[in-house]
């Protein structure tokens, strides 16, 4: 995240994890109802490494990697065991996708070609992370001169997702797509498309800059170039698998808005994000149509610095976020100066979710700014003893409507400047911060901000990180306590075969905890065991079968369950 100009290395840290009491129970078959509490088991997938990405397959296979190495992380069984593949390349920055068919996407931050300025590449296997073979770029035709992204100003931060358009009926026909920001120019919002899966890549492609080239600009899309302007951190991207939106390409990010620009574009973060932004197209990416979807206020920062994003097997996006949304900055920094830590809860930060039910044009019944955006989140974490620091927004998608949100929880309120960015170091400080793994689900169907209810559970047992998490990328300064050991972000997926959730993050409470154990330091998932979405199912015959290869066990759940076709974002 914001600029790894230089490859990054391993870390080597500790960790600690245990696994019981309450948090452990037997995965649930494919497609059991479950109407118990949520409940989660704790499995260790690999060695330590930040900002874990994690997708699931449609057969239910999950798939982790992590940029601190080119390891992909497999499972055939739930998340319950764990075998190592060599990736195909080095990475700064790396993430998931699957098709239909089971192919696995990989993308990678420049890796050892040293593509200058840094580009973004995406590798393909077919045969569970056997072997790779690298996507080219349309523009030169050789991926080693300018990366799949190709793009003149550089890039940061990619993500890929990728689907299997009716009709077809095999992977080499899937539509795969780029989204990322350029890192040396104006920092807006690009996607690159395949669709002769993942050979060859189109040229760079602005989404915020040219609503009037769609035939369904929307009011208001027309602001998105000015907010994106200067500063921009890219959300996610989504195919849409099925129903009335199908095949549209979406992309996420967040901005800050023209005013804050002074205060210092990409590099520094130092302005808040507080804009939430949504662009489509219906036309393989050649042409887009931006739309905002929530604005939290001037001064309420939801960069963590990453937020959340899953579309659903509708097309509906959705995203989560961490945000300071009841403070007032000027009066919460007042109160806690520089390193020093707070007492107040109007100053802390929570977790909150808007989404859309129609593609992406109306968030939450509207009420923002703009048209069609929303005017209140949901709020996720809740109860008059969560009170705390919550960071790393992740969240996945089941069926419409059904979300699950993951993230990291300290009770300790950290202090914040006039902004509303969180002080660098200020869980360093009087009070060394432990943080703990939260899971949280709800039905959004027919409720409203006012009347969700989230189930809420405490997946650790003991606490995976110890001390500061700073939310400024390569500003973070290590002088100042400033600890960026687990990177950006944590992830969540679904598994489609039986609606339970997914957890990848990663664990390094024994770096600063002398005499624990260092034997479960490393990239852990958390796998939900009961209270699973049970509602499961699928449009079968959207599916190219005859282009699958499913194992023999997935073939025979498929004689006695509907399984739906996995629609959201590994984020």
């Amino acid at each position: 995240m914001f600029a790894r100009p230089v490859r990054r290395t391993g870390y080597v840290f500790a960790a600690v994890v245990a696994i019981g009491g309450a948090l452990v129970a037997a995965p649930i078959a494919a497609g059991a109802a479950d109407s118990g509490s949520p409940a989660y088991t704790v499995v260790k997938a690999g060695k330590f490494g930040g900002e874990p990405s994690i997708a699931s397959a449609q057969d239910g296979s999950l798939y982790i990697s992590s940029p601190s190495d080119s390891i992909v992380h497999v499972s055939h069984d739930q998340g319950q065991t764990w075998v190592d593949r060599a990736g195909p390349d080095s990475s700064g920055d790396d993430c998931l996708s699957t098709d239909q068919s089971g192919a696995i996407y990989w993308c990678n931050l420049s890796g050892g070609k040293d593509d200058l300025p840094l580009q973004a590449d995406v590798w393909k296997s077919t045969d569970d992370g056997v072997t790779w073979a690298q996507g080219q770029s349309q523009v030169t035709g050789n991926g080693s001169t300018c990366g799949n992204s190709c793009q003149p100003f550089g890039v940061d931060r990619q993500w890929t997702a990728s689907w299997i358009p009716d009709g077809k009926t095999s992977t080499n026909d899937a539509v795969v797509a780029i989204q990322y920001h350029d890192f040396y120019g104006p920092t807006s919002i690009w996607v690159n498309v395949s669709t002769d899966g993942g050979k060859t890549y189109s040229r760079s492609t602005n989404v915020v800059v040219n609503p009037a080239a769609s035939p369904n600009a929307v009011a208001g899309s027309a602001a998105a170039e000015a907010y994106s302007f200067c500063s921009t951190v890219p959300a996610g991207v989504g195919i849409v698998p099925s129903g009335p939106h199908k095949g549209r390409i979406i992309v996420g990010w967040i901005a800050a808005d023209p005013a804050a620009d002074a205060g210092g574009c990409n590099l520094t973060q130092a302005e808040a994000f507080h804009t939430f932004w949504v662009s489509w197209s219906d036309d393989n990416g050649a042409t887009w149509t931006p739309q905002e979807a929530y604005d939290a206020g001037p001064t309420h920062d939801a960069s963590t610095p990453f937020v959340g994003f899953a579309i659903d097997r509708l097309g509906n996006p959705y995203f989560a976020f961490a945000n300071n949304l009841n403070s007032n900055p000027a009066t919460c920094s007042a109160e806690s100066q520089q390193g020093t830590q707070q007492a107040d809860p109007s100053c802390e930060y929570d977790m909150y979710v808007v989404w859309s039910n129609d593609g992406g044009t109306t968030w939450d019944g509207g009420g923002g700014l703009f048209p069609g955006s929303a005017g209140t989140p949901y709020k996720v974490s809740s109860g008059p003893t969560d009170t705390g620091t919550h960071w790393f927004p992740a969240i996945a998608v089941n069926n419409p409507g059904q979300v699950g949100v993951s993230y990291l929880q300290t009770p300790i309120i950290e202090p914040t400047n006039p902004s509303g960015k969180v002080n660098p170091g200020g869980c360093a400080k009087p009070v060394v911060c432990s943080w703990d793994l939260y899971a949280a689900q709800a039905d959004l169907n027919g409720v409203t901000p006012a009347t969700a209810h989230w189930d809420v559970t405490k997946v650790t047992s003991q606490p995976m990180h110890s001390g500061d998490i700073c939310n400024l990328g390569i500003a973070c300064v290590g002088s100042l306590g400033s600890n960026r050991h687990l990177l950006d972000f944590i992830q969540e997926a679904y598994d489609p075969t039986t609606g339970c959730a997914h957890v990848a993050y990663p664990d390094d409470y024994t770096n600063v905890q002398a005499g624990v154990p260092a034997t479960h330091n490393g990239i852990y998932s958390a796998n939900q065991s009961a209270g699973c979405f049970n509602n499961v199912q699928a449009d079968l015959a959207e599916l190219p079968w005859a282009a699958l290869a499913l194992p023999v066990a997935a073939l025979a759940v498929l004689v006695t369950v509907r399984r739906r076709r996995h629609g959201g974002l590994a984020v």
